[in-house]
């Protein structure tokens, strides 16, 4: 099995834990972003770029989530031992406008 990778996500340092082929698939240049929910119960909205590490975008409550499950954007499934992690790809602009709204 793959060792997860793991990004800091909150002022508090929670850490959270993300399939390691997600920072392969990015970095072989298909964008893509995650919302994933930490230890203080935050949303938080990942992005992972080629040639960048990931970060997080945005930071919330539930309605992060909605929004980003709202998007339309192609979502995409990994599966390994560690179970299903959902992801979408990015568009070029797709960040941006999200952002913005």
């Amino acid at each position: 099995m793959d060792q997860p990778s793991s990004l800091v996500v909150c002022q508090q340092g929670h850490t959270v834990l993300y399939p390691a082929a997600l920072d392969a698939i990015a970095n072989a240049g298909t964008d893509l972003a995650f919302c994933i929910q930490c230890n203080c119960q935050q949303v938080h909205m990942v992005a992972l770029f080629a040639g960048d590490g990931p970060r997080v975008v945005a930071s919330g409550d539930m309605d992060l989530y909605a929004r980003f499950e709202a998007t339309g954007w192609p979502e995409r499934i990994h599966t390994d031992e560690a179970g299903l992690f959902f992801y979408r790809e990015l568009g070029s602009l797709d960040l941006a406008l999200f952002l913005k709204g």
